[in-house]
């Protein structure tokens, strides 16, 4: 009897464990056996804010509004050759809660508004974009917005983007041996497995009151959200934005730095006019702890963006200060356990660009004609 039962469970456990190891390679399988579906592109949940996923403890778990449909992926995002606009940036683009800020603008200025989002600081060269779909140069200038939190700033500009990005293209054998290898390696896989054991039909509520209880008994909570508030409306902070690493808070910016960084900004926008004749609009979005960071502490922010904006402006730059006047409003505009801006913010953000593209004379859009 007593072998009986360890050979089931022995199968049982074989079973679970095959299924584990398809169902991170195939998609539609593991989102069968969550609790809440997951974004197969971004791969993330969207019930509640992305900093509760961390450690799914129930004093943080907030829900949502309802997602709204994303703008890049719908058919009002326009071709890239025939939008008047082109915006380039990050998940702050690319909300699953409220209207993205390229929709909004498209709507407030009746433009077709070209959208462009990637998630991946080491991805963020916008060359490598218009290269790849053979951007020519216009008659007429357009412009440019690329968008970045304020956290990755260091990673994309520490270096000049190059305006070449051949890949080479693997065909035959060689492509099917490299698609075999990334399906038996899968990348990010560690992380799948984790996001199985948390969000799974037969563990989600386990592991949550675990979590949960950890936290209250014994202060416990993941290292990569361990500043908070507790509360009616609780608050969460992400280590990549309060740490002591280039992009957060707490870390001591040299001069040089920051001139490095502006003179990348510079070249990126130098090179965009000469061969597409596309004009920059900067847009740094601070991080929440830069902001919030009150809620919990009175340290002192490294004012990273406006040394930034600072060296910037000696450069005759185009940008827009979010900062300044996020910093300044009375009004909430992050979500408290989500790193992102949320229906405030991003109003008050379109306003900022509306005002800087109706006193930039050097080009002027056409609002009165139907897209």
């Amino acid at each position: 009897m007593k072998e009986k039962i360890l050979r089931i469970t022995i199968y049982l456990l074989g079973f679970i464990s095959l299924y584990a190891f398809i169902a991170v390679r195939a998609f539609p399988l593991m989102n069968t056996v969550l609790n809440e579906k997951m974004d197969q592109e971004t791969q993330d949940f969207n019930r509640y804010g992305d900093l509760y996923y961390f450690s799914c403890i129930k004093d943080f778990q907030e829900d949502f509004p309802p997602k709204v449909r994303k703008y890049r992926q719908s058919e009002d995002n326009p071709d890239i050759h025939q939008a008047d606009i082109l915006t380039y940036g990050d998940s702050f683009f690319d909300m699953i809660f409220v209207t993205s800020l390229p929709e909004r603008l498209s709507e407030k200025l009746n433009q077709k508004v070209y959208s462009y989002v990637t998630q991946d600081p080491t991805q963020a060269n916008p060359f490598c974009l218009l290269e790849s779909v053979n951007f020519n140069q216009s008659d007429s200038t357009k412009y440019f917005i690329y968008e970045t939190v304020e956290r990755n700033i260091p990673e994309k500009f520490s270096t000049e983007y190059t305006t070449s990005c051949d890949v080479i293209k693997k065909q035959g054998a060689s492509k099917l041996f490299e698609n075999m290898i990334n399906l038996i390696f899968r990348r990010n896989s560690e992380n799948l497995y984790e996001v199985m054991l948390k969000q799974s039909h037969f563990t989600n509520k386990v592991y949550s009151a675990i979590a949960s209880l950890k936290f209250n008994w014994f202060g416990y909570i993941s290292t990569l959200t361990a500043r908070y508030k507790k509360g009616e409306q609780p608050w969460l902070f992400y280590k990549k934005e309060y740490g002591t690493d280039p992009g957060c808070f707490y870390y001591s910016y040299s001069e040089e730095e920051i001139e490095r960084y502006a003179d990348n900004v510079k070249r990126m926008r130098d090179k965009l006019f000469e061969q597409y004749n596309l004009e920059l609009i900067f847009m740094p979005i601070p991080n929440k702890y830069s902001l919030y960071h009150k809620f919990i502490n009175n340290d002192q922010y490294n004012n990273f963006l406006p040394k930034l904006h600072t060296a910037l402006d000696k450069r005759n730059i185009n940008y827009i200060d979010i900062y300044e006047d996020f910093s300044k409003s009375a009004d909430t505009l992050y979500y408290g356990t989500d790193t992102h801006w949320n229906s405030e913010g991003i109003d008050l953000a379109l306003n900022l660009t509306l005002n800087k593209i109706n006193r930039n004379h050097s080009l002027s859009l056409n609002t009165s004609e139907k897209k």
